[in-house]
């Protein structure tokens, strides 16, 4: 069992659902219309070739013009245009992983964004980060219990690896899950390049 989710999954939810509001997402037109999300989403979809490409696009900027023209708050959809324009995508997931990171250690923390604009801020909870990162951590337990039901095995120990493995919310996810099962974890950047070394040498031999 498996499933591609990384650390870099974690990082755009969070950039999605705790940064794009700061950029207008959520809002409305002054007809009252909720604006489409789908750009917004696209922004920060850094591992989705198609939606970058979408969101980059000539088509895209001419709807991001109409946005600003109709939104309600446009000073805040002038934002995401400016994300467009600058091709700011990557900052904004790395400030995502910042304040995921930050959050490893404390109870809350504050995402800045000075690139997009000045004293552009806001403040991201524990709490916060459990919400936003709901859907790809249930994912995550859905193949976990796979491989369970997969193997007919209880497991002895659990090893975490990956920058991932240093989230207090995973080790809580699993912990409920396989409750009394001890969580081990080491090199979590070298486990993941010994392993796939280990890995080429079984395919490549």
């Amino acid at each position: 069992s498996g499933c591609r989710i990384g650390g870099n999954d974690l990082d755009i939810a969070l950039a999605f659902k705790n940064l794009m509001p700061l950029l207008g997402m959520g809002g409305e037109t002054e007809k009252g219309i909720a604006l489409p999300i789908l750009p917004w989403w696209n922004a920060v979809a850094i591992n989705d070739v198609p939606a970058q490409s979408d969101f980059y696009s000539s088509a895209n900027g001419r709807l991001l013009n109409d946005l600003v023209r109709d939104a309600r708050e446009p000073e805040k959809v002038a934002l995401l245009q400016k994300v467009w324009r600058q091709r700011l995508s990557y900052r904004l997931v790395r400030s995502a992983e910042e304040s995921k990171i930050a959050l490893s250690s404390v109870a809350e923390t504050r995402a800045s964004l000075p690139f997009i604009s000045d004293g552009l801020a806001t403040l991201i909870s524990q709490q916060g980060l459990e919400s936003a990162l709901s859907q790809p951590l249930a994912r995550i337990l859905e193949q976990v219990q796979l491989a369970l039901d997969n193997a007919q095995e209880k497991p002895d120990v659990i090893y975490l690896t990956g920058g991932s493995a240093r989230s207090p919310l995973i080790k809580k996810a699993l912990a409920e899950q396989l409750p009394g099962i001890p969580i081990a974890g080491g090199d979590d950047f070298g486990s993941v390049t010994a392993g796939l070394a280990r890995w080429a040498e079984v395919v490549f031999r």
